[in-house]
């Protein structure tokens, strides 16, 4: 289950890094990709709302992912590194004089 997650959260960043290279900026005309094909693909206010639906899905399934990774890892690692180490009993103190 574990794996499952982590596949899945490695994909979401990298769709989410993607669809946000792709968006266009405020004042630019084509985006980072810069060619004329980007501005008809993506020139009409319904694919812009739909890409920003889709990242907007994509960021809170990353937020999700993370929390029950963090999670998972807690309640699978809680051991401490402290615990393999053995302490030497004390022995008796020497006497003085002797």
């Amino acid at each position: 289950m574990y794996t499952l997650i982590l596949t899945l959260h490695f994909i979401v960043c990298i769709l989410l890094i993607l669809l946000v290279l792709l968006q266009s900026g405020k004042g630019s005309a084509a985006g980072i990709f810069g060619a004329s094909g980007a501005d008809n693909l993506f020139a009409s206010p319904t694919a812009f709302n739909a890409i920003n639906k889709f990242t907007a899905i994509l960021a809170l399934i990353l937020m999700c992912t993370s929390i029950t990774l963090t999670i998972a890892s807690n309640k699978k690692s809680s051991a401490s590194v402290m615990d393999s180490i053995k302490i030497p009993a004390a022995s008796a103190p020497a006497e003085a004089g002797k």
